[in-house]
């Protein structure tokens, strides 16, 4: 078979699928270009944000895990733009060729303009900075509250607001609610705690989701004391005070938005069709319409289902679209076809504060409670074990 070379643009769940699958096959060689020098688990931040796990629970070393798969080139930098008609990839400082590329460059926080505000005042948790940057914030304000009741001081209400009822938002939501809770009663501090709201414009928490689901987590955050209110539209948001739609206004110390995602900034700089969310417009086999040798995977591409609605953008549809397109690359060096990419979820587990969860197994099985939990931590194991083994074994090299 010949020897190729294929660029991988992004070291998220997908780019690190791709990676793995690539390296299983002698006659490929591959690069793997990143801006970050760590692998972020960001499915897992609701844990960091409520200081269950550290930074470390939530990241792994890209280096030394490329290391462990052997032909590996590692490039720590931002990619400029893609030249197709010279199929290369260009940085700062260099230009890597390929007869192949996968975009595997995830999703950042949707912050719509329409709505005043909202990008300047509420925090995103798509990344480790701006995680980090809500969860010192956070800790600190919880400090201040309780300096100014010895003090003698008024304490104002502590109101944290949580944009969006997706599955980002109700198990941030969950996780804080559950953390203020443990923090107030395990200090028994006299001072009144943290509020939490969870702001949503449907009519239900998890819109279009399992009615199982949504019931479990919709009971679960009333059992732990989140305001949910439903059918409310964010007209506005001023410096610690969201106006919705309605006419409600409420104060806030920490506002964060999970009200959606659109693609990274790289896809504005292609010049490949995009949708109104930037996501690269990709066709039933992942590529990009008129360049055969470009695959597009995960939060990335505009991926769709058999009914053509959009997947939703999940950990688990990243590593699928990725095993996928390196099928596809294999069969074509092969002289086969492959046949169009179909999603087919294989659950969902979510998280629902402290050891507390809802899920749906293959086969329909319905789980919630601390079972739910179990599972969902078993299944980041699963993920995270072998990657950080193999993360040890490339330190070591």
């Amino acid at each position: 078979m010949q020897k190729i070379h294929v660029a991988v643009i992004g070291g998220g769940y997908g780019g690190i699928r791709a990676v793995e699958h690539l390296c299983r096959h002698t006659n490929i060689t591959v690069t793997l270009i990143d801006q970050n020098a760590y692998h972020y688990m960001q499915a897992e931040v609701y844990d960091f944000i409520a200081n269950k796990v550290d930074m470390s629970h939530i990241m792994i070393d890209l280096p030394s895990l490329l290391k462990s798969f052997g032909h590996v080139d590692f490039v720590c930098e931002e990619v400029h733009n893609v030249d197709a008609t010279q199929r290369s990839v260009h940085t700062a400082t260099r230009t890597i060729g390929y007869d192949y590329l996968i975009i595997a460059t995830g999703s950042r926080t949707y912050f719509p303009a329409f709505i005043p505000g909202l990008r300047d005042h509420t925090h995103g948790v798509k990344s480790i900075p701006s995680a980090l940057d809500f969860k010192q914030q956070f800790e600190r304000s919880l400090l201040d509250r309780i300096e100014a009741q010895r003090r003698g001081c008024d304490v104002k209400p502590f109101n944290i607001v949580i944009g969006g009822a997706g599955l980002s938002g109700v198990e941030i939501a969950a996780e804080m609610a559950a953390y203020a809770n443990h923090f107030y009663q395990n200090g028994n501090f006299g001072c009144r705690g943290v509020d939490v709201y969870l702001i949503d414009a449907y009519e239900t928490i998890l819109y279009g989701m399992d009615p199982f689901l949504i019931r479990s987590a919709h009971d679960r955050l009333v059992q732990l004391g989140v305001h949910v209110w439903h059918n409310n539209r964010i007209s506005e948001v001023q410096e610690k005070k969201i106006i919705l739609d309605n006419g409600k206004v409420l104060d806030f110390e920490f506002m964060i938005f999970t009200g959606g995602v659109c693609a990274s900034t790289l896809t504005e700089r292609l010049g490949f069709p995009i949708n109104a969310k930037g996501h690269l417009v990709v066709n039933p086999d992942l590529r990009v319409d008129n360049h055969p040798e470009i695959f597009a995977i995960g939060d990335v591409a505009a991926i769709t289902d058999a009914d053509g609605k959009l997947c939703p953008p999940t950990a688990q549809l990243a590593e699928r679209s990725a095993e996928y397109a390196v099928r596809t690359i294999l069969s074509r060096l092969q002289g086969k076809v492959q046949k169009p990419f179909r999603y087919q979820n294989g659950g969902v587990m979510i998280a629902l504060g402290g050891e507390y969860g809802a899920g749906l197994l293959p086969g329909g099985i319905r789980v919630k409670g601390y079972l739910a939990y179990l599972i969902k931590k078993a299944i980041f194991w699963l993920y995270t074990a072998p990657l950080r083994r193999r993360s040890l074994i490339g330190k070591r090299r």
